[in-house]
């Protein structure tokens, strides 16, 4: 389906599209959703007590699971490009509700709807770049490399920018608000670059159907589970890395921006060197598990530097997110060589991990406070994180 004769009915032909503007929305949605991603948690304790904030996290991450299940059959009504509007405009009016801050249902509510919209557009840029490399499986690598290089450059800006917007005023709304406003311009450049795209024959296998199969190969079934614990290192990250900067280290927030940025700024260095390395050289399986044990001893760590400067965090998260690049371009880069862009069941059942992730992990963070001081789940992230190498094992070897 041509998404431009589908719109306008028009029967011209359609016509490729770049991955250059791919690399482009991936750049302006990262930019768009890690803006106020760290200052959230605090964010939100305006409306509901710390312990309790990543049960709202879960909250978002299980109705993102349930519209994962439902994506396909979106994707096949109204065709990819379609699906990314509704799902943007949605998150646009979501973050402005946020920010505005009437009251507490309100807020929360709307947060929910963000945390459980935004994975999916992940899914819709997924199935654009899919359909761009094809059969060209051995490029997979650098291809996925490059993008997640180009989406951290704007990961590494949007801390920056996020401490700069605060700054000594508190003022959190205001970083909802320019995120939203961000979303017209991912909508121009989806409608002027991207009205042309034919969407796939997305395959119409059920959910309760693919699972048996992706558990029976071992290679998927290993890679999902190292996806998931992936995602978990991530919402312990975006939740509770910047509350405990704020609350327990009392570092102000334009400190806290720097070092997330210091810390980001590894996936933009060492991303796309990784994917070119996973597709000519080592293969994925041994860069995976030096990632997740260097992740290991990263989180651990924090529970150890309470008393240290502004630097050596720095330094710190800089060494974890060079195990986490090294996981996350191997991870994309292994499942993404086993499937195809059609293959959108697989792909939503891969990118489920997300929000499976985030709703165990959000889970995981409220009920450990419930039982340690702050900076002690860190030495239990680490333990998770640890968990992830012997398990990185099981892959078979693409080297």
């Amino acid at each position: 389906m041509d998404f431009y004769r589908h719109f306008f009915t028009n029967d011209r032909p359609g016509k490729e599209i770049s991955f250059v503007f791919v690399y482009l929305i991936s750049i302006i949605f990262t930019f768009q959703t890690l803006l106020p991603a760290y200052s959230s948690s605090t964010y939100l304790e305006r409306f509901i007590a710390p312990e309790y904030v990543g049960l709202l996290f879960a909250a978002g991450a299980f109705l993102a699971m349930i519209i994962t299940f439902l994506f396909p059959r979106l994707l096949r009504a109204i065709g990819n490009v379609h699906t990314t509007l509704l799902l943007m405009i949605v998150m646009m009016i979501s973050l402005v509700v946020i920010g505005y801050g009437a009251g507490p249902i309100s807020t929360l509510f709307a947060f929910i709807v963000f945390n459980a919209i935004y994975p999916q557009i992940y899914l819709n840029i997924d199935i654009f770049l899919e359909a761009l490399i094809g059969d060209e499986e051995h490029a997979t690598g650098s291809k996925r490399g490059l993008i997640l290089a180009l989406m951290s450059f704007a990961a590494f800006l949007a801390p920056l920018t996020m401490g700069y917007l605060i700054g000594d005023t508190e003022n959190h709304s205001l970083i909802y608000y320019v995120a939203a406003a961000i979303g017209f311009l991912y909508i121009a450049v989806l409608l002027v670059r991207f009205r042309h795209f034919y969407d796939l024959e997305y395959k119409t296998i059920r959910i309760r159907d693919l699972l048996p199969i992706t558990f029976k190969n071992r290679d998927l079934s290993t890679v999902m589970i190292t996806q998931f614990l992936l995602q978990f290192f991530y919402t312990w990250a975006v939740i509770y890395f910047p509350l405990y900067f704020s609350t327990v280290i009392g570092l102000s927030w334009e400190s806290i921006g720097y070092i997330i940025a210091v810390g980001l700024f590894a996936f933009v260095i060492f991303e796309y060197p990784i994917g070119l390395l996973a597709d000519n050289h080592w293969g994925e399986k041994e860069m995976m598990a030096f990632g997740f044990t260097i992740l290991a001893i990263a989180s651990a760590s924090l529970f150890y530097l309470q008393d240290a400067s502004v630097v050596a965090f720095m330094t710190l998260m800089f060494i974890s997110r060079f195990g986490a690049s090294l996981v996350e371009v191997t991870t994309e880069s292994y499942f993404f060589k086993q499937v195809k862009g059609n293959d959108s069941n697989l792909i939503s059942l891969f990118r489920l991990m997300r929000p499976l992730g985030n709703l165990i992990g959000a889970l995981a963070g409220s009920l450990a406070l419930f039982f340690f001081p702050l900076p002690f789940i860190f030495v239990l992230l680490g333990f998770v994180m640890a968990s992830g190498t012997f398990i990185t094992l099981r892959l078979t070897d693409t080297r």
